[in-house]
């Protein structure tokens, strides 16, 4: 409790020693804090759950630039930030709406209370990283049994490095990884007084669009739950939670990216990727849209070599993760967002290009999902699609149990060529690749073995032979015909 003390101190000097004009620059900490809050505030408004006649709590509100905004929609906002200063100047800007409350208050303090179940939509932009972890993980407790079952958690918050260009004397901010975050929300469980427990459930994550145009920055993730809802824990949390705590765990990214070369979780690494990118005829300015991006190695190279922007949604949080820690240092237009592509929508006509790596195969309606890459797309925009597949007709008992275990949906390269024609498509190029598949592997594993010794002491001799057992397992399946690799190019008209 000594230490939680010393670290409200802490935060509290580092943001009277940063506020002391109470200006849109201060509380962003930046120097062109008036441009980026014309096209980040309407941003993350037009990310928010609809909150119409709904009860808002506002955590970390400062002097307001979001405060009003809620107020003009919501039945109530209850506005709380620890800097009396601030919490008064949002008073003197926000107070002729009857329908705020604003309170000057610690969100660590537990004096502070609301009502179990009495809140539709938790809002904070900037508020987890001036917690040490342990009041992190103390009031997301206490945020989940504020919550209505259904209601949202929306935050925003700096990952990995500072932002903002304002110099500062000091600065105690926690740059987290995205993960910690992840880790918290998803671990958190509460019960009512009937014993029914709850827990949150990602709806999604992705970075600030208006830092990534303005300075090419991806670290301002809306992280975890930029919108969450509270529900039954009992629900099945389904694809996601198998594909982040199963198939591609943090330590089995690692791996596959050791496999796959820095920034890569897909067959070929940068060499298929410099071949099959070249076909798209690239040019700067256009936007690509790369589903199941994995960790980014793709997009931050056509990003870099073709100057185009890329946004790349995977529904795995810890690829998002990762990417988003690959990008670093980076100075490119890549945005990264947490999503489920058979639920995302885009306005029709956004896109120059849709490409996608060995992910469709996890997508059983495939047909839907190309008739939303055909709306997505421009006119004279391209799809590239590498996938595996499977030949024609009844798969071995073997290779079927497999595809069930895996949960994957395989088809031969010829109907899938076919669905992306029956789709709209036209100048439809559908290749067998699995020549190339099979060279691929067994350069991979050949490389894998030669490190053998660096591998087990990076990672482990059971995560050795995992990697080499699976490459083993997938020559086996290749060489004998059954599994193939596809790849597929086509054009909007």
């Amino acid at each position: 409790m000594a230490a939680q003390g010393e670290e409200r101190k802490i935060q509290k000097k580092y943001w009277m020693d940063n506020i002391s004009d109470l200006s849109v620059n201060a509380m962003m900490l930046d120097s062109k804090a008036s441009e980026l809050d014309k096209e980040e505030r309407p941003e993350i408004l037009s990310l928010l759950p609809p909150f119409e006649g709904k009860t808002v709590l506002e955590l970390g509100a400062g002097i307001g630039r979001f405060t009003g905004e809620l107020a003009q929609k919501a039945s109530q906002v209850v506005a709380l930030d620890f800097i009396e200063s601030a919490i008064k100047k949002n008073e003197n800007i926000n107070g002729h709406y009857k329908n705020v409350k604003f309170m000057c208050a610690d969100v660590t303090s537990q004096d502070l209370d609301f009502p179990e179940g009495s809140v539709d939509l938790i809002f904070s932009n900037w508020l987890l990283m001036y917690l040490s972890d342990k009041e992190v993980e103390n009031l997301v407790e206490r945020m989940v049994k504020w919550l209505k079952v259904g209601g949202f958690i929306f935050f925003r918050e700096s990952c990995f490095h500072q932002s903002g260009d304002s110099k500062r004397k000091y600065n105690p901010t926690h740059y987290r990884e995205p993960r910690f975050y992840t880790k918290v929300f998803k671990e958190c469980h509460s019960f009512d007084g009937s014993g029914n427990s709850f827990e949150l459930s990602l709806i999604g994550c992705k970075c600030i669009s208006a830092y990534v145009k303005n300075k090419k920055n991806q670290n301002q993730a809306m992280k975890l739950d930029p919108f969450g809802f509270k529900v039954s824990s009992h629900d099945d949390k389904g694809f996601q939670r198998f594909l982040d705590n199963v198939q591609y765990k943090s330590n089995g990214i690692l791996r596959y990216e050791r496999v796959f070369g820095q920034g890569f979780v897909s067959t070929g690494g940068m060499e298929t990727t410099k071949e099959f990118v070249e076909k798209l005829d690239l040019k700067p300015g256009q936007k690509v849209l790369d589903v199941g991006c994995g960790i980014g190695g793709g997009d931050f190279y056509m990003a870099e070599k073709f100057d185009v922007e890329v946004v790349g949604i995977d529904l795995s949080i810890n690829m998002i993760s990762f990417a988003l820690e690959r990008a670093i240092g980076l100075k490119c237009s890549v945005e990264f967002e947490v999503a489920d592509c058979t639920t995302k929508t885009y306005p029709d006509n956004t896109f120059d290009v849709v490409y996608s790596r060995d992910t469709i195969l996890h997508i059983q309606d495939k047909p839907a999902l190309f008739r939303s890459f055909f709306k997505w797309l421009k006119p004279g925009g391209k799809v590239l699609i590498s996938d595996y597949c499977k030949s024609a007709g009844t798969p071995s008992p073997e290779f079927a149990e497999y595809i069930k275990q895996r949960g994957y949906d395989l088809h031969d390269v010829k109907a899938y060529g076919q669905m992306l024609r029956d789709a709209g498509f036209d100048e439809v190029i559908a290749e067998d690749r699995t020549d190339q598949f099979n060279q691929v592997l067994q350069r991979e594993l050949i490389a894998i073995e030669k490190e053998k010794d660096e591998f087990i002491q990076d990672f482990s001799e059971e995560d050795y032979n995992d990697i080499v057992g699976g490459w083993k397992a997938k020559l086996i399946r290749s060489s004998s015909g059954e599994q193939r690799w596809g790849l597929f190019i086509a054009k909007k008209k």
